[in-house]
């Protein structure tokens, strides 16, 4: 029986401290404290990412051309809604695989996916997702604003729930029919909030959403109305920067809503979570700073709570297992992590125990 010891220090959402993964024949058997004994593959051994926002159905239409985020991704008729239209699946399926690979050999172990075109666009990503993907959290939309039950109830039945774009874009009484739906069968039910413009954010708590997206237009009242709901939030710098939307997550964090990490278009930016990692770093000097710590937790055991990922059926119960060991050579990993690492840097990712190196990524 091979055995080898995977890494030299551990990241255990709370602090970096000595620690290795001792690995037989492929598989994690035990996570260990202290010094690896004898040889070993040097790394940082982390919890493996959560990718808590993407739409990558439109990842065969990247890049995306410089336009407003209206002309760009506005429902119906958007440039994205355009190209998703006249689109073959296959191709849109083509890029969802490349998405799905990216994510693969970054390290994320799951993503929250908002899935247009009704049934048939779940049905796309489950064709598209292969054993080595990291898991999908499917959540659905329905074709039009005047989508009966049995479409509702045909989507509750193969997805993990609904994502909706916002409160702006939809009558308000077909979201209630939507969020009423979804809480009743135990699944999620998240929407956009003030990305470009503040909105009520009042009327979209009392659609009872898991999470919302974005807030980067609320306000700080806003702001301690999600932190006293509980109502987390996920940011997603990279998109916002595109856009030239301001993002101020020291005052997120300052507010104490819990902030999760994603990537949004796979049009718009590939779904890497190192460059979110950087982006949010970077973009939040300027505001007052976060910390690595802060930024590294939001990608991975914050993301994890954000979509109630930790040991429930639609993510999977394994997740305890599942990390990312990077190659980490200086004395601060967790300012490397979200300065100077990337993808490149990855040594290996375990999912469900199991090791898995760059030839099996893709």
């Amino acid at each position: 029986m091979k055995s080898i010891s995977l890494g030299n220090a551990i990241f255990d959402g709370r602090e970096v401290r000595k620690g290795y993964l001792r690995v037989e024949d492929d598989t994690v058997v035990e996570v260990c404290s202290g010094a690896p004994p004898g040889k070993t593959v040097k790394g940082l051994v982390l919890p493996a990412f959560i990718n808590a926002h993407t739409h990558i159905g439109d990842s065969f239409a990247y890049p995306a051309p410089s336009q407003t985020l209206e002309n760009l991704v506005a429902s119906p008729d958007g440039y994205k809604h355009q190209r998703l239209r006249s689109a073959s699946k296959d191709l849109k399926k083509k890029g969802m695989l490349e998405s799905l690979g990216i994510m693969a050999s970054c390290g994320t172990s799951v993503f929250a996916d908002f899935r247009e075109e009704g049934l048939e666009g779940v049905r796309m990503l489950d064709e598209s997702l292969r054993p080595n993907h990291p898991r999908a959290i499917r959540l659905s939309r329905p074709s039009k604003d005047d989508a009966d039950t049995q479409e509702i109830d045909a989507l509750l039945e193969i997805s993990d729930g609904i994502g909706m774009s916002s409160i702006s874009d939809h009558p308000m009484d077909f979201l209630s029919r939507l969020s009423s739906a979804a809480r009743s069968r135990g699944k999620l039910f998240s929407i956009h909030l003030s990305e470009n413009r503040r909105e009520d954010v009042d009327i979209v708590l009392s659609l009872h959403p898991d999470f919302v997206i974005h807030a980067t237009m609320a306000a700080w009242d806003d702001l301690e109305a999600l932190a006293s709901s509980r109502t987390p939030v996920v940011v997603c710098p990279t998109s916002n920067e595109f856009f030239g939307i301001s993002l101020d997550i020291p005052k997120m964090l300052s507010s104490d809503v819990m902030v999760g990490l994603g990537t949004d278009n796979g049009m718009i930016c590939k779904p890497d979570m190192f460059v979110e990692m950087r982006t949010a770093f970077r973009i939040s000097v300027a505001r007052g700073g976060v910390t690595p710590l802060e930024i590294v937790r939001m990608a991975t055991v914050q993301g994890r709570k954000v979509l109630r990922a930790e040991g429930n059926t639609t993510a999977g119960a394994t997740n305890e297992h599942d990390f990312v060991v990077v190659r980490v050579p200086g004395r601060d990993p967790l300012k490397e992590l979200v300065t100077t690492v990337g993808s490149d840097d990855v040594l290996a990712v375990v999912r469900g125990r199991k090791v898995r190196r760059s030839a099996d990524w893709r």
